[in-house]
């Protein structure tokens, strides 16, 4: 999390003053975190703040964040739209030149930081439950921690992960097989669980059977596809380990698919393979037979 500071404020409100000064009659806040900056914009223009938005005026049409872009799509049609921050995947025309930050941003009106917490809040109203009832009190605060902890693998350094190697004479295939996982799916965020089969062959140093496992999880501790996942084990090692060839299989049970939807069990099975596994039919089979199929 991002605590956004007044003195940051200060300097995004000048840049869009500068950018806009001569150009626009007056400025509009979205409510309600494009207010307090709509105020320091129109004090630095010399210009009133509008009360409403009209499309076709010379209204300045500011906001604190711009995250998805839908809160921005209401004003497209103005040719006067900018903010102080974006996130990386925000649509750069709203607000090229705000600043980019991949944070959860807390900004200094919000009566606290639990605005995770307020959008678990808010999808228990939606369903009909009532927050504030003894056995959901504490549930967004768990729900928000739980969360951190299951998409813990986006704060992994695979090149550090996989850089501590043991000088090994090794060349033969090595083979970890059914290490557990479980992963969420980024369509729904329900859980997807399963276990996974890693292996390689050696080209001059052999890496620790932890690091494989740990592998396993940073990319499973993240909102996936099983096809993206399966992918990215492989190629990670094959980036960074070497080897003569690599390969992964995954088998999973999706909850996705069974507790919503059509309602149907079924376990989906993925492969990545590389370099010799994937070009030589015996290492290929070999591989295959030592992972148990």
């Amino acid at each position: 999390m991002h605590h956004v500071t007044w003195q940051e404020l200060e300097v995004e409100a000048d840049r869009i003053a500068d950018k806009w000064r001569g150009k626009v009659a007056d400025v509009y806040g979205i409510p309600t975190g494009g207010v307090p900056l709509a105020l320091m914009v129109a004090q630095r223009l010399g210009v009133l703040i509008a009360a409403e938005w009209h499309l076709g005026h010379a209204t300045l049409v500011v906001d604190d964040l711009i995250d998805t872009g839908k809160t921005m799509d209401k004003y497209k049609g103005s040719s006067y739209i900018d903010a102080a921050f974006r996130k990386p995947w925000s649509p750069v025309a709203y607000a090229p030149h705000a600043r980019t930050m991949n944070e959860w941003l807390w900004f200094p009106w919000e009566h606290d930081e639990g605005d995770p917490h307020d959008a678990v809040t808010r999808l228990l109203q939606f369903i009909g439950e009532d927050p504030t009832r003894d056995g959901l009190r504490d549930t967004p605060k768990r729900v928000c921690k739980a969360l951190k902890e299951m998409t813990a693998g986006y704060e992994t350094n695979i090149a550090e992960l996989l850089s501590v190697s043991f000088d090994v004479a090794y060349d033969e295939m090595v083979v970890v097989r059914n290490v557990p996982f479980s992963s969420m799916c980024e369509h729904h965020m329900l859980p997807f669980t399963g276990v996974v089969t890693v292996g390689y062959i050696p080209s001059k140093s052999v890496v620790g059977l932890s690091k494989l496992a740990r592998l396993v999880d940073a990319y499973a501790k993240r909102l996936q596809v099983q096809e993206r996942m399966t992918v990215q084990i492989a190629e990670a090692m094959e980036t960074y380990l070497k080897p003569t060839g690599c390969g992964v299989v995954v088998r999973a049970n999706h909850s996705c698919m069974c507790n919503r939807g059509i309602k149907k069990t079924g376990e989906m099975v993925t492969s990545s393979l590389h370099g010799a596994m994937r070009k030589k039919e015996t290492v290929r089979a070999e591989f295959l037979a030592l992972a148990g199929y």
